[in-house]
């Protein structure tokens, strides 16, 4: 089995510029995440989240650090760029982790008003895993 360095992707919404409303959403997020791909945190190579800048209450990253396990993950925060137009209060997250796993069965969730951000990948997910997200 050849392992290589693959990219998990995902993203999601924030109801509110609050430290809980930003903790629920990526910590759903998180979860989703390291459960539909099976991860073992110590293949992680790094993640770096990224904000919208009308989501400034809490670092992301300083939720990921909260989580058990992931004190010693790589972790940085950006500011998305502001485009005309586009999603507000969206944190999006990309992860490089180890694994053997081809590309194809990388699980990428966009949850809640995200999922709009990659229909293509939404339509290879069930529907109930989708709406359960929302």
């Amino acid at each position: 089995m050849e392992w290589k360095v693959r990219g998990i992707r995902g993203a999601t919404t924030v109801s509110e510029n609050t430290k809980e409303a930003i903790t629920e959403s990526v910590t759903e997020l998180l979860n989703a995440i390291e459960t539909r791909n099976q991860l073992n945190l110590e293949d992680i190579v790094s993640v770096t989240f990224t904000a919208t800048p009308d989501l400034n209450a809490i670092f992301p990253a300083a939720i990921a650090r909260q989580r058990p396990q992931w004190e010693d993950v790589p972790l940085l925060d950006v500011q998305q760029m502001q485009v005309e137009g586009s999603l507000k209060r969206c944190i999006r997250v990309l992860i490089h982790v180890n694994t053997p796993k081809p590309q194809k069965e990388i699980y990428h969730p966009y949850l809640r008003d995200a999922c709009n951000l990659r229909p293509d990948w939404s339509l290879t997910h069930t529907s109930s895993s989708r709406s359960s997200h929302r």
